[in-house]
């Protein structure tokens, strides 16, 4: 059910003679369901149950595996089997133009089915649908993640982005409470699109309440290592907190200054601060402060439009062309960890709450067809987590016509050592461009029929005599005639009026690779302009590219500018004039061409 809204909480109350409408089913519909969602929020929180994974299958297309999931506002959404989509068929794409990095995000969603007749409605309702069907919207964002949301588990944490721009964004982790004179765990992310420069950035501030060693000036600072492999990064850092007992105070004195670096590219900014610390002076204090920071419904129950973030998106564009370059499952760490006491999402900071459970990321990444598969695994003992990255070769596939037959290449004169003989331009029916050719002598006849390709001297000796003859065989090819010639040269003396030459012949169709890079659905008419008198009749053909479905519709865009059926048959109008001709691809009905026509008398 699509409502957000749980409360109030009302049951149906039945009684002898109680008269049953749709609205009493809906109320007891909307009850449990209410009920099992308020619990799902507050005990469990938002995230995934298990599976959806997301992978690249290729350039253009990634595929999400089963699995389950619960949104912010405690509905189950469940994807019941594996989806495979092109990029450019998921909802939101149009927003990708211009950018280069985007979320894969997943949401609740429900659509009516099983039309019905309601035969008590009047007409204008006798239409309804019988029954409800829940499933999923899975959606691209360019937007910037809900941060506040993904990262304040509920209230235990501030969060402030202190930086986004250049295809960077940073993100300041506070825990709302501490102890106090002791040790405060924080956390800062970076996120970045992938293929940028290594970042370093310094983040700068003193505080009356915090100490990094022995100093209340304290900086904090971070080096991208240049083989690291990753795109998003959670810093911990660990500072001391003051020796004061029960009170909430302010993370910075002041203005902080953040100085960042990425490449050639350097920025500096002065910002505030924003997060407040209630810094507890004891265990029991602490664990007090934390039942009310946790225990507010209000804080529970936000978040109701945050998507679960199943993966980050890196893709490179050209104009409307986009091809994936990487993609980072579950970049936030959107987990359901169970009855923890807690939102039920990975605590950044887990540490300083005293959470036991531990993180394992991964993402995986797409390389050239040529390189091995690689696994690489980072552990960090401090926070028990693990990040695994997997490197995937991607698919080289090519698509190949042939064609092959044989040329009698006449052999004049008598003397023919050294002799040097052509044949005439032979066709080799596989089109204008380039094509790849090979050849080989045809001699010998019956089981001693052989083919020789290359120079005949290796297989002849001084002992054994000769095998093969001494022939040399090239060929000239004609790109633009969609033609060739042999020609050959005698060593020896030959027999026979001519010398039989087998030729291959293959071209490159389709270059996977290329296509991906593409991807565009485009139609070229043939002839593009044409003359013909009235009530003539001409042939037009259509060539569809960038995709196997090769059909289309033809039509006049002139209300009287002819007649053309869909074989492209075009017979011309009894007025002269220009007219024009419009073929759309089947397929994408987007893609489509003119050819223009001069009617004449």
């Amino acid at each position: 059910m699509n409502n957000k809204n749980l409360f109030p909480l009302e049951r149906n109350r039945y009684f002898h003679g109680k008269m049953l409408t749709a609205r009493d089913f809906e109320t007891e519909q909307r009850y449990f369901n209410d009920k099992r969602r308020l619990v799902n929020r507050c005990l469990f929180g938002a995230g995934v149950v298990c599976g959806l994974g997301v992978y690249l299958n290729d350039d253009t297309s990634l595929s999400v595996e089963t699995g389950l999931a619960l949104d912010y506002a405690g509905r189950e959404i469940v994807v019941s089997s594996p989806v495979i989509r092109k990029l450019q068929m998921i909802d939101g794409f149009e927003a990708l133009a211009g950018k280069e990095q985007a979320w894969l995000c997943l949401a609740y969603g429900e659509q009516p089915k099983e039309a019905v007749n309601n035969i008590g409605a009047p007409d204008s309702e006798s239409r309804q649908f019988n029954k409800v069907e829940e499933g999923y919207r899975l959606f691209v964002d360019t937007g910037e993640p809900d941060a506040d949301v993904l990262f304040g588990d509920g209230g235990r944490n501030g969060v402030q982005r202190l930086y986004t721009g250049r295809g960077l964004s940073l993100y300041l982790i506070v825990p709302a409470v501490s102890l106090s004179d002791q040790a405060l765990a924080l956390r800062m992310i970076l996120v970045k699109c992938a293929g940028l420069p290594p970042v370093s950035f310094t983040l700068s501030f003193r505080s009356d309440y915090l100490r990094q060693g022995d100093s209340d000036s304290i900086s904090l600072s971070f080096q991208e290592d240049r083989n690291a492999g990753r795109d998003i990064h959670f810093l911990d850092f660990e500072l001391q907190a003051a020796a004061v007992a029960d009170m909430q105070v302010p993370f910075c004195k002041g203005a902080a200054a953040l100085a960042l670096r990425m490449g050639d590219f350097a920025d500096r900014a002065d910002l505030p601060l924003r997060p407040m610390v209630h810094l507890c002076g004891s265990e029991a204090a602490y664990r007090q402060m934390m039942d009310i920071q946790m225990s507010s419904l209000e804080r529970r129950m936000g978040g109701d439009d945050t998507p679960v973030y199943l993966a980050k998106i890196d893709y490179a564009s050209a104009g409307s062309t986009h091809v994936l370059r990487r993609v980072t499952s579950l970049p936030f760490g959107q987990r359901v960890s169970g009855i923890d006491g807690g939102t039920g999402s990975q605590s950044p900071t887990a540490g300083a709450a005293g959470g036991s459970f531990g993180e394992v990321t991964s993402e995986v990444s797409m390389l050239k067809y040529w390189q091995k598969p690689e696994v690489t695994v980072r552990n960090n003992p401090a926070r028990k987590s693990l990040h695994f990255h997997f490197g995937v070769p991607s698919t080289e596939a090519y698509d190949y016509a042939t064609s092959s037959g044989e040329v009698n290449v006449p052999l004049t004169g008598a003397i023919r050592v050294n002799g040097r003989y052509a044949s005439e331009e032979v066709p080799h029916n596989l089109g204008i461009g380039n094509v790849s050719l090979s050849f080989a002598v045809d001699f010998g006849s019956g089981e001693a029929r052989r083919l020789l390709f290359g120079n005949g001297d290796v297989f002849n000796s001084k002992t054994e005599g000769k095998e093969v003859p001494r022939v040399e065989v090239a060929g000239i090819l004609y790109p633009d005639a969609g033609t060739f010639r042999i020609g050959v040269r005698c060593f020896d003396h030959v027999e026979g009026h001519f010398l039989k030459v087998r030729w291959f012949a293959y071209k490159v169709t389709r270059d996977t690779a290329d296509l991906r890079s593409r991807d565009l659905v485009s139609v070229k008419i043939t002839p593009e302009i044409h003359k013909l008198r009235v009530r003539e009749r001409v042939h037009f053909r259509a060539l569809v590219t960038g995709t196997e479905d090769k059909g289309v519709v033809w039509n006049v865009k002139d209300a009287e500018g002819g007649k053309i059926d869909q074989s492209g048959l075009y017979q011309a109008p009894s007025k002269p004039g220009t007219y024009e001709i419009v073929a759309t691809s089947t397929l994408d009905p987007a893609a489509e061409a003119s050819s223009f026509l001069i009617v004449e008398e």
